[in-house]
């Protein structure tokens, strides 16, 4: 597989960890339920974004497929 592809879906994956951490700052930053609900929403939707990423690097990651499978994830 394509080195740079991974090199991308690599990046997206920190791009995702930083909208969720980014969401989550402004949870807390809030006393507004609709603002929490809503953002809850939407943080949610990136961790979904994560784990369908991760999905793919597993899948054309030889080496990173063996280390989950190691720490059995």
């Amino acid at each position: 597989m394509d080195n740079k592809i991974l090199k991308n879906l690599r990046e997206d994956l920190i791009g995702e960890l930083q909208a969720i951490n980014q969401y989550q700052e402004h949870i807390d930053e809030t006393n507004d339920e609709e603002i929490k609900k809503v953002l809850g929403h939407i943080r949610d939707d990136e961790k979904e974004h994560f784990a369908e990423l991760t999905k793919l690097i597993r899948k054309i990651d030889e080496t990173q497929e063996q280390k989950f499978q190691k720490q059995e994830l």
